[in-house]
């Protein structure tokens, strides 16, 4: 009698996919998306729990690769009206309207923040979560969004960042030219390479 052959489970099925997707981005583009794989889901769920889903306003992610950082905020509580979600890279883009038909999924470039929220009618930010490459930008274009993350937070508002760098992704004169404070909230060791999450709040 054949052996019966049990089909793999969804969640391993579609990680498989995360992967092709987020690698073959990477070999368009390495500098712009920054890693070989895309975050785990250790990871993801570290990032999502710094933000307060019972806070009013958006919350923007940048960044979204293939959709695990995306799939974790949801589970926190943080409703899909409330979601923006912003993908530059064209291919991962088109996956992630797939994926998530109910978001808003924006195909834009996070150095035009400013008018791509002004544009989608975003006033309050609740929290920006990050997963770009800010350490290997080039100095003006990570200049350039840090400043506009940091003046679109506002007093009450969070960055959510992640790095595999031991440092703060974000250098201690950009933090004070953009009163920015900042701390290492968590250690993601399971991560592949380990990496660290980071929130920044408006100084007073």
């Amino acid at each position: 009698m054949p052996k019966k052959l049990h089909p793999k489970p969804h969640f391993l099925v579609a990680h498989r996919h995360r992967r092709h997707h987020f690698l073959a981005a990477w070999v368009r583009s390495p500098l712009k998306i920054g890693a070989v794989l895309p975050s785990s889901r250790g990871l993801a769920r570290a990032m999502a729990s710094q933000v307060d889903a019972g806070k009013p306003g958006a919350v923007i992610e940048l960044g979204a690769g293939t959709g695990v950082v995306t799939h974790a905020l949801l589970k926190a509580g943080i409703t899909p009206d409330r979601l923006i979600v912003i993908e530059r890279d064209p291919h991962l883009h088109s996956i992630m309207a797939a994926q998530f038909p109910h978001l808003h999924v924006l195909c834009a470039d996070a150095i035009d923040l400013d008018a791509v929220l002004a544009e989608n009618g975003i006033t309050q930010i609740n929290a920006i979560v990050s997963s770009l490459p800010l350490v290997s930008m080039p100095k003006p274009v990570q200049h350039g969004i840090i400043r506009q993350m940091a003046a679109l937070i506002g007093e009450d508002g969070n960055i959510v960042q992640f790095t595999y760098s031991l440092r703060s992704p974000i250098r201690a004169q950009l933090m004070r030219q953009f009163h920015l404070h900042g701390e290492r909230v968590k250690r993601v060791l399971a991560n592949v390479p380990p990496a660290h999450v980071w929130v920044y709040r408006r100084g007073h």
